[in-house]
Parts: C-alpha cells; sequence; structure tokens
C-alpha cells in the first residue's frame, strides 16, 4: 500500500473504528493527513457519526408516542 493514498487512508481510518491499526498503518495515516484537507475533514465526519451513534444508542426511547400534544 502506497503511503499518501486517499483510498487507503480513507479505509483505514473506517477500519480504526472496529480494530487498532498497526504501527505501519498509524504512520501511513499520520503522514497523509496533515496535507489532505479532504481525508481530515472525512475523519471528523467519522468522528462526529461515531458520536451521535453511541448518543442515539444510550437514550432510552422518550415516550413519543406521535400526538403532537396540542389537546
Amino acid at each position: 500500500m502506497l503511503p499518501g493514498k486517499c483510498t487507503d487512508v480513507t479505509r483505514l481510518l473506517s477500519d480504526a473504528l472496529d480494530r487498532r491499526l498497526t504501527l505501519h498503518e498509524r504512520l501511513q495515516v499520520r503522514v497523509h493527513l496533515p496535507t489532505c484537507s479532504g481525508c481530515r475533514a472525512y475523519r471528523g465526519q467519522i468522528a462526529l457519526l461515531r458520536t451521535a451513534a453511541k448518543a442515539a444508542a444510550g437514550r432510552e426511547p422518550d415516550g413519543d408516542d406521535g400526538s403532537s400534544g396540542g389537546g
């Protein structure tokens, strides 16, 4: 895998959600991110999605039965 290739780095960023990256993989990401705004944005997006998913999973249903409560 060539260092700095966006398709490889985005795959590694996604993989990092499920497993610990190897030292070589972490270095590839660290070398690439400072020079690529697209991959930095992708990293931010998946971090936001992960946070939102964790928050949604931890929430109890709010008891909303679909009524607007207007009367």
